[in-house]
Protein backbone atom coordinates (compact mmCIF):
# COMPACT_ATOMS: atom_id res chain seq x y z
CA UNK A 1 0.00 0.00 0.00
CA UNK A 2 1.31 3.37 -0.90
CA UNK A 3 2.96 5.03 2.60
CA UNK A 4 1.50 1.95 4.23
CA UNK A 5 4.95 -0.12 4.52
CA UNK A 6 6.46 2.65 7.37
CA UNK A 7 5.75 5.09 9.03
CA UNK A 8 6.50 8.65 7.77
CA UNK A 9 7.85 11.51 8.93
CA UNK A 10 7.68 15.42 8.56
CA UNK A 11 11.76 15.05 9.09
CA UNK A 12 14.05 13.34 6.98
CA UNK A 13 15.72 10.30 9.17
CA UNK A 14 19.47 11.65 8.33
CA UNK A 15 18.84 14.48 10.03
CA UNK A 16 19.84 14.32 14.01
CA UNK A 17 19.65 17.89 16.14
CA UNK A 18 20.65 17.62 19.53
CA UNK A 19 19.85 20.30 22.19
CA UNK A 20 20.09 20.72 26.19
CA UNK A 21 17.22 21.72 28.01
CA UNK A 22 18.19 19.45 30.89
CA UNK A 23 19.45 16.34 29.06
CA UNK A 24 16.96 16.57 25.91
CA UNK A 25 17.82 15.09 22.59
CA UNK A 26 15.56 15.90 19.61
CA UNK A 27 15.86 13.62 17.16
CA UNK A 28 14.43 15.02 13.89
CA UNK A 29 13.54 11.51 12.14
CA UNK A 30 11.64 10.41 15.46
CA UNK A 31 8.88 8.30 14.99
CA UNK A 32 5.94 9.87 17.62
CA UNK A 33 2.91 7.61 19.04
CA UNK A 34 0.52 6.75 15.85
CA UNK A 35 -2.96 6.60 16.67
CA UNK A 36 -6.03 4.94 14.39
CA UNK A 37 -8.88 7.45 13.41
CA UNK A 38 -12.31 6.63 15.85
CA UNK A 39 -15.40 6.12 14.40
CA UNK A 40 -17.01 9.20 14.20
CA UNK A 41 -14.06 10.76 12.31
CA UNK A 42 -12.20 12.62 15.30
CA UNK A 43 -8.54 12.34 13.74
CA UNK A 44 -5.61 11.20 16.47
CA UNK A 45 -2.62 11.60 13.37
CA UNK A 46 -0.22 14.11 14.07
CA UNK A 47 -1.15 17.63 11.95
CA UNK A 48 1.53 19.00 10.40
CA UNK A 49 0.34 22.26 8.44
CA UNK A 50 -2.75 24.51 8.00
CA UNK A 51 -3.88 27.08 5.88
CA UNK A 52 -6.36 29.58 5.71
CA UNK A 53 -7.72 31.15 2.36
CA UNK A 54 -10.46 33.56 4.17
CA UNK A 55 -11.14 34.25 7.94
CA UNK A 56 -14.11 31.12 7.47
CA UNK A 57 -12.20 28.57 4.78
CA UNK A 58 -9.39 26.57 5.94
CA UNK A 59 -7.50 23.49 6.15
CA UNK A 60 -4.75 21.46 7.81
CA UNK A 61 -2.82 18.38 6.68
CA UNK A 62 -0.82 15.82 8.17
CA UNK A 63 0.21 12.33 8.60
CA UNK A 64 -1.38 8.60 6.47
CA UNK A 65 -2.66 11.61 3.21
CA UNK A 66 -4.83 12.76 6.04
CA UNK A 67 -6.81 16.57 5.00
CA UNK A 68 -9.65 18.60 7.32
CA UNK A 69 -11.50 21.49 6.08
CA UNK A 70 -13.67 23.72 8.11
CA UNK A 71 -15.89 26.06 6.84
CA UNK A 72 -16.47 28.10 9.78
CA UNK A 73 -13.49 29.26 10.90
CA UNK A 74 -12.33 25.92 12.30
CA UNK A 75 -15.53 25.52 15.17
CA UNK A 76 -15.64 22.49 13.20
CA UNK A 77 -13.54 20.09 10.52
CA UNK A 78 -13.98 17.46 7.87
CA UNK A 79 -11.83 14.66 6.25
CA UNK A 80 -11.65 15.42 3.01
CA UNK A 81 -9.74 12.32 0.42
CA UNK A 82 -6.39 13.38 -0.18
CA UNK A 83 -5.76 10.04 -2.56
CA UNK A 84 -2.33 9.15 -0.92
CA UNK A 85 -1.82 7.50 2.15
CA UNK A 86 1.71 9.39 2.12
CA UNK A 87 2.46 11.91 5.20
CA UNK A 88 1.54 15.75 3.72
CA UNK A 89 4.16 18.17 6.07
CA UNK A 90 2.57 21.65 3.80
CA UNK A 91 -0.69 22.77 2.61
CA UNK A 92 -1.47 26.46 0.92
CA UNK A 93 -4.55 27.57 -0.78
CA UNK A 94 -4.24 30.86 -3.11
CA UNK A 95 -8.36 31.41 -2.75
CA UNK A 96 -11.04 29.07 -1.55
CA UNK A 97 -10.33 26.83 -4.95
CA UNK A 98 -7.32 26.70 -5.46
CA UNK A 99 -4.71 24.40 -3.13
CA UNK A 100 -1.84 21.85 -3.42
CA UNK A 101 -0.27 19.96 -0.36
CA UNK A 102 3.31 18.48 -0.25
CA UNK A 103 4.67 15.47 1.39
CA UNK A 104 7.04 12.35 1.22
CA UNK A 105 8.38 10.72 -1.35
CA UNK A 106 7.97 13.50 -3.71
CA UNK A 107 4.50 13.76 -3.07
CA UNK A 108 2.30 16.75 -4.25
CA UNK A 109 -1.33 16.52 -4.40
CA UNK A 110 -3.37 19.55 -5.98
CA UNK A 111 -7.23 20.40 -6.10
CA UNK A 112 -9.23 23.20 -7.90
CA UNK A 113 -12.59 22.86 -5.98
CA UNK A 114 -11.53 23.38 -2.85
CA UNK A 115 -10.53 19.75 -1.73
CA UNK A 116 -13.43 17.66 -2.75
CA UNK A 117 -11.00 16.17 -5.43
CA UNK A 118 -7.25 16.30 -4.91
CA UNK A 119 -5.29 14.69 -8.02
CA UNK A 120 -1.41 14.11 -8.17
CA UNK A 121 1.05 16.39 -9.31
CA UNK A 122 4.48 14.78 -10.93
CA UNK A 123 7.18 15.63 -8.80
CA UNK A 124 11.09 15.89 -10.55
CA UNK A 125 12.72 14.70 -7.34
CA UNK A 126 11.23 11.94 -4.98
CA UNK A 127 12.59 13.93 -1.89
CA UNK A 128 10.59 15.04 0.84
CA UNK A 129 9.03 17.85 0.32
CA UNK A 130 8.98 19.89 2.66
CA UNK A 131 6.50 23.55 2.31
CA UNK A 132 4.67 24.77 -0.73
CA UNK A 133 4.07 28.24 -1.26
CA UNK A 134 1.64 29.74 -4.12
CA UNK A 135 1.69 33.63 -5.28
CA UNK A 136 -0.85 32.77 -8.13
CA UNK A 137 -3.42 29.81 -9.24
CA UNK A 138 -0.42 29.58 -11.61
CA UNK A 139 3.14 30.30 -10.35
CA UNK A 140 4.52 28.12 -6.87
CA UNK A 141 7.39 27.14 -5.41
CA UNK A 142 8.24 23.93 -2.95
CA UNK A 143 11.19 23.06 -0.67
CA UNK A 144 12.83 20.17 -0.14
CA UNK A 145 15.63 17.77 0.80
CA UNK A 146 18.59 18.19 -0.50
CA UNK A 147 18.65 22.03 -0.89
CA UNK A 148 16.02 21.93 -4.09
CA UNK A 149 13.41 24.68 -5.01
CA UNK A 150 10.95 23.30 -7.34
CA UNK A 151 8.68 25.75 -9.07
CA UNK A 152 5.59 25.68 -11.79
CA UNK A 153 4.10 27.94 -13.54
CA UNK A 154 0.91 26.46 -14.77
CA UNK A 155 -0.70 25.15 -11.35
CA UNK A 156 1.28 22.05 -10.97
CA UNK A 157 0.57 20.71 -14.36
CA UNK A 158 4.58 20.93 -14.75
CA UNK A 159 7.15 21.14 -11.98
CA UNK A 160 11.06 21.95 -12.29
CA UNK A 161 14.09 22.15 -10.48
CA UNK A 162 14.32 25.87 -10.22
CA UNK A 163 17.19 25.61 -7.34
CA UNK A 164 19.47 23.60 -5.97
CA UNK A 165 22.27 24.15 -4.14
CA UNK A 166 24.41 21.96 -1.25
CA UNK A 167 23.06 18.94 0.14
CA UNK A 168 20.91 20.26 2.87
CA UNK A 169 17.60 20.70 4.00
CA UNK A 170 15.33 23.48 3.04
CA UNK A 171 12.50 23.30 5.77
CA UNK A 172 10.08 26.13 4.94
CA UNK A 173 9.43 29.21 2.31
CA UNK A 174 7.26 32.46 2.75
CA UNK A 175 7.34 35.29 0.33
CA UNK A 176 5.87 39.26 0.86
CA UNK A 177 4.78 39.74 -2.41
CA UNK A 178 5.53 38.78 -6.22
CA UNK A 179 8.83 39.22 -6.00
CA UNK A 180 10.71 39.26 -3.03
CA UNK A 181 10.67 35.83 -0.25
CA UNK A 182 12.69 33.69 1.79
CA UNK A 183 13.42 30.43 2.50
CA UNK A 184 15.35 28.78 5.40
CA UNK A 185 16.36 25.10 6.62
CA UNK A 186 18.88 23.02 8.20
CA UNK A 187 21.97 24.94 9.65
CA UNK A 188 20.56 27.97 9.97
CA UNK A 189 20.77 29.02 6.22
CA UNK A 190 18.77 31.09 4.56
CA UNK A 191 18.16 32.20 1.05
CA UNK A 192 16.07 35.51 -0.47
CA UNK A 193 14.91 35.86 -3.88
CA UNK A 194 13.60 39.51 -5.13
CA UNK A 195 12.99 38.54 -8.48
CA UNK A 196 10.25 36.22 -8.36
CA UNK A 197 11.53 32.78 -7.36
CA UNK A 198 13.77 32.91 -10.55
CA UNK A 199 17.25 33.35 -8.62
CA UNK A 200 17.92 32.64 -5.29
CA UNK A 201 20.90 33.89 -2.82
CA UNK A 202 22.68 32.40 0.14
CA UNK A 203 22.42 35.14 3.29
CA UNK A 204 23.36 34.59 6.38
CA UNK A 205 23.35 31.65 8.57
CA UNK A 206 23.28 31.14 12.25
CA UNK A 207 27.18 31.52 12.26
CA UNK A 208 27.27 34.51 10.37
CA UNK A 209 25.15 36.62 13.10
CA UNK A 210 27.06 39.32 14.55
CA UNK A 211 29.23 38.17 18.13
CA UNK A 212 26.30 40.42 20.22
CA UNK A 213 24.12 37.61 19.83
CA UNK A 214 25.79 35.45 22.64
CA UNK A 215 24.61 31.56 21.88
CA UNK A 216 23.93 31.54 18.54
CA UNK A 217 27.25 30.37 17.52
CA UNK A 218 27.79 27.43 14.84
CA UNK A 219 24.48 26.59 12.59
CA UNK A 220 21.20 25.08 13.69
CA UNK A 221 17.74 24.12 12.04
CA UNK A 222 15.63 26.71 11.45
CA UNK A 223 11.65 25.39 11.12
CA UNK A 224 9.56 28.44 9.80
CA UNK A 225 9.57 31.90 7.87
CA UNK A 226 7.28 34.48 7.47
CA UNK A 227 8.06 37.72 4.90
CA UNK A 228 6.78 41.08 5.85
CA UNK A 229 8.35 43.18 3.40
CA UNK A 230 11.02 43.76 1.18
CA UNK A 231 13.19 44.50 4.31
CA UNK A 232 11.45 42.89 6.74
CA UNK A 233 11.50 38.60 7.50
CA UNK A 234 11.06 36.76 10.65
CA UNK A 235 12.33 32.99 11.46
CA UNK A 236 12.07 30.52 14.17
CA UNK A 237 14.02 27.47 15.17
CA UNK A 238 15.49 24.81 17.65
CA UNK A 239 15.94 25.75 21.22
CA UNK A 240 13.59 28.32 21.24
CA UNK A 241 15.92 30.78 18.42
CA UNK A 242 13.62 33.60 16.85
CA UNK A 243 15.55 35.86 14.16
CA UNK A 244 14.31 38.58 12.31
CA UNK A 245 15.79 40.99 9.67
CA UNK A 246 15.08 44.33 9.11
CA UNK A 247 16.99 45.20 5.87
CA UNK A 248 15.87 42.90 3.42
CA UNK A 249 18.43 39.80 5.02
CA UNK A 250 21.79 41.61 4.87
CA UNK A 251 21.90 41.27 8.69
CA UNK A 252 20.11 39.21 10.97
CA UNK A 253 19.54 39.47 14.57
CA UNK A 254 18.22 37.67 17.61
CA UNK A 255 15.11 38.86 19.08
CA UNK A 256 14.53 37.88 22.72
CA UNK A 257 11.14 36.56 23.75
CA UNK A 258 9.91 34.86 26.62
CA UNK A 259 10.14 31.33 24.51
CA UNK A 260 11.75 28.34 26.88
CA UNK A 261 14.58 26.55 24.92
CA UNK A 262 12.14 24.34 22.93
CA UNK A 263 11.53 23.75 19.02
CA UNK A 264 9.44 26.88 17.79
CA UNK A 265 8.09 25.28 14.59
CA UNK A 266 5.74 28.01 12.84
CA UNK A 267 5.13 31.15 12.50
CA UNK A 268 2.30 33.53 11.36
CA UNK A 269 1.67 37.19 10.80
CA UNK A 270 -1.55 39.07 10.28
CA UNK A 271 -0.83 42.91 10.09
CA UNK A 272 0.74 43.89 13.30
CA UNK A 273 0.15 40.52 14.88
CA UNK A 274 2.74 38.00 15.03
CA UNK A 275 2.13 34.50 16.01
CA UNK A 276 4.45 31.36 17.18
CA UNK A 277 4.05 28.03 18.16
CA UNK A 278 6.38 24.98 19.23
CA UNK A 279 6.80 22.29 21.53
CA UNK A 280 3.98 23.19 24.11
CA UNK A 281 4.55 26.54 23.72
CA UNK A 282 2.88 29.72 22.15
CA UNK A 283 3.82 33.34 21.63
CA UNK A 284 1.77 36.46 20.36
CA UNK A 285 3.04 40.30 19.61
CA UNK A 286 0.72 42.59 18.87
CA UNK A 287 3.07 45.51 17.94
CA UNK A 288 5.39 43.88 14.91
CA UNK A 289 7.58 41.93 17.73
CA UNK A 290 8.89 44.45 19.80
CA UNK A 291 7.14 43.05 22.74
CA UNK A 292 5.55 39.28 23.40
CA UNK A 293 3.39 37.44 25.84
CA UNK A 294 1.91 34.19 26.62
CA UNK A 295 -2.12 33.89 26.18
CA UNK A 296 -4.03 31.56 27.95
CA UNK A 297 -4.30 28.09 27.03
CA UNK A 298 -7.18 25.72 27.87
CA UNK A 299 -6.18 23.17 28.91
CA UNK A 300 -2.34 23.58 29.03
CA UNK A 301 -0.27 22.30 26.32
CA UNK A 302 3.24 21.70 28.28
CA UNK A 303 3.52 18.02 26.31
CA UNK A 304 1.62 18.89 23.33
CA UNK A 305 3.58 19.54 20.10
CA UNK A 306 2.49 22.18 17.76
CA UNK A 307 3.50 21.75 14.36
CA UNK A 308 1.27 24.74 12.44
CA UNK A 309 0.10 27.82 12.69
CA UNK A 310 -2.09 30.34 10.60
CA UNK A 311 -3.93 33.29 11.17
CA UNK A 312 -7.43 33.73 10.09
CA UNK A 313 -7.00 37.66 10.77
CA UNK A 314 -5.03 39.86 13.18
CA UNK A 315 -6.85 38.45 16.12
CA UNK A 316 -7.85 34.81 15.40
CA UNK A 317 -5.60 31.90 14.88
CA UNK A 318 -5.67 28.21 14.30
CA UNK A 319 -2.85 25.67 15.64
CA UNK A 320 -2.31 22.25 14.68
CA UNK A 321 -0.11 19.15 16.69
CA UNK A 322 0.18 15.95 17.76
CA UNK A 323 -2.00 13.53 18.08
CA UNK A 324 -4.83 15.84 15.52
CA UNK A 325 -4.72 18.51 18.16
CA UNK A 326 -6.30 22.05 16.54
CA UNK A 327 -6.49 24.78 19.13
CA UNK A 328 -8.39 28.02 17.92
CA UNK A 329 -8.58 31.48 19.52
CA UNK A 330 -7.70 35.00 19.49
CA UNK A 331 -3.81 36.38 20.65
CA UNK A 332 -5.25 36.75 24.68
CA UNK A 333 -6.57 32.82 25.04
CA UNK A 334 -6.75 29.68 22.29
CA UNK A 335 -8.90 26.46 23.65
CA UNK A 336 -8.88 22.98 22.41
CA UNK A 337 -11.21 22.08 19.16
CA UNK A 338 -13.31 19.33 20.16
CA UNK A 339 -14.36 18.00 16.62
Amino acid sequence: MEGGDEMKNIFPARSCIYFTAGIIIVMLGFFLPQFACADKGTVYDDLFGVTFSTEKDGWASGRWGTILHTSDGGKTWERQNSGTDYTLSAIHFVDPKNGWAVGDEGTIIATTDGGKTWTKQKSPVSYFLMDVYFLTPSRGFIVAERTHILSTDDGGKTWKVQFKDEDYILKALSFCNGEVGWAVGEFGYIYRTKDGGNTWEKQAGFSDLSPETGELVGGTYLFDVKAISPDVAWAVGIEGHVINTMNGGKTWQQVKTEAPKVPLFSIAAKADSLFIAGNGFFLVSDDSGKTWKKPTIKPPITYTWLYGISARSSKDIILVGQGGTIYAGSREAIEKIKY
